[in-house]
């Protein structure tokens, strides 16, 4: 009799410890339990598990802290800085002005890509471009983006078979070269100054301003380029280097034969034994330059540095040089250093990205914040002023009382 305990097929005749014994015809009659192969598999799938969360975890924080984020940066005032945007503005803006004045009459549907069905009044000869740029870009209050494009442009020639185009009104108006009438000032009395006549240009430098609106990626001309002025000039700011170096000073040698190594010979060992421990200037390679002059060394706080400085001594210099080409032309350049004392001489520990100030450079004002005063009502509806607790200068009006305002 057959008896099955659950813990595995029947046993045979012969069987030893749950075992088979080789049958008489040679074969094998062992037989793996199957409930023991599957709970061994069950266990290692489990674990195998367990150990993939512990690792995904620490990996997926390890991720989120070194990948930064692709989404805008925003700040609290609610701005959000868009650099995709505001250069994919700037390059349609520049494509537009160029269409705009290089696009005779006779193709001006080719200008509907940019201004849409904006009216306009082409040319019969179309200007000519060449180096246009944008100078300004900036967001409105209207959400719309305003490009300011600079362009080298000039009107077009007239064929010489063709007749001079007429101006209008050409009887009506003076000549170019009549003088306007002197106007009166305020006091009644005519101005002595001649008015100087308009010079009037035909190519020359160029500005125009457009307004652009972006909408996911879509561009659009929102008016005609109009001309603007050029971009205002601004005085330079007071440099902070007021005293010259002598050409026999020590600095002077240092900071020349240091040059001389980084634009000319190209030499690093020779860069690194004028410079100061820690550094890192590299000779320009390959080199375009056949020589360097220093002309002048003007260091900055009221005095030349001393010819025998301590350690740690520091001093900002700048240096006004003269390179040569292979060709024998000059041109001239401007290094801002600093200089630190090592062992009794000056090396160069720094090459400046800008000149010493001798006065901060202008910051533009904030815009001013209206903070609304409490109590006072935002809605756009009409309504009766409210009286508002207020307590004049000098008074000592008790706590909770009011006094009308007209």
């Amino acid at each position: 009799m057959k008896i099955n305990w659950g813990f595995g097929p029947p046993k045979e005749p012969g069987e030893k410890g749950g075992g088979r014994d080789t049958a008489p015809g040679g074969e094998s009659n062992s037989e793996q339990h199957t409930w023991t192969g599957g709970s061994q598999l069950a266990t290692r799938v489990v674990v195998g598990l367990l150990w993939a969360a512990l690792i995904a975890g620490p990996l997926a924080l390890a991720l989120q802290v070194l990948v930064p984020e692709s989404r805008p940066v925003v700040r609290q005032d609610g701005y959000v800085d868009r650099i995709g945007e505001a250069a994919a503005v700037s390059e349609f803006a520049e494509r537009a002005v160029v269409a705009w004045l290089e696009t005779p009459g006779e193709q001006s549907d080719l200008l509907r890509a940019y201004f849409g069905d904006l009216g306009q009044s082409r040319p019969d000869i179309p200007w000519t471009t060449s180096g246009s740029a944008v100078a300004e870009i900036v967001k409105d209050d209207t959400g719309l983006w305003s490009v300011t494009v600079g362009v080298d442009a000039a009107e077009g020639t007239p064929p010489p078979d063709a007749a001079p185009a007429e101006t209008p009104e050409t009887a009506e108006t003076p000549a170019a070269t009549e003088t306007p009438a002197a106007e009166t000032d305020e006091s009644g009395e005519d101005g002595d100054a001649e008015a100087t006549p308009v010079q009037r240009i035909t190519s020359g430098r160029l500005y125009f301003q457009l307004p652009v609106l972006y909408v996911d990626g879509q561009m659009i001309a929102q008016a005609l380029p109009a001309p603007v002025p050029a971009p205002a000039e601004f005085d330079q700011l007071a440099s902070a280097y007021d005293h010259g170096l002598a050409a026999d000073h020590p600095a002077f040698a240092r900071v020349a034969n240091f040059l001389s190594a980084m634009l000319v010979s190209g030499d690093q060992a020779s860069l690194e034994a004028y410079s100061s421990p820690g550094t890192s200037f590299r000779v320009l390679n390959p080199v375009p330059y056949a020589a360097v002059r220093v002309d002048t060394i003007v260091a900055a706080g009221g005095e030349a540095p001393s010819a025998e400085p301590s350690d740690g001594e520091t001093v900002e210099v700048q240096a006004n040089v003269t390179l040569s080409g292979s060709n024998g032309e000059q041109i001239g350049a401007q290094y801002a250093l600093a200089l630190q004392a090592r062992e009794g001489r000056w090396e160069v520990a720094r090459l400046r990205t800008s000149p010493a100030l001798a006065e901060p450079v202008p910051l533009p004002e904030p815009a001013p914040v209206t903070t609304p005063t409490p109590g006072t009502s935002t809605s756009s509806s009409q309504g009766p002023p409210s009286t508002e607790p207020t307590r004049e200068a000098g008074t000592d009006a008790p706590e909770g009382s009011t006094t009308e305002t007209p």
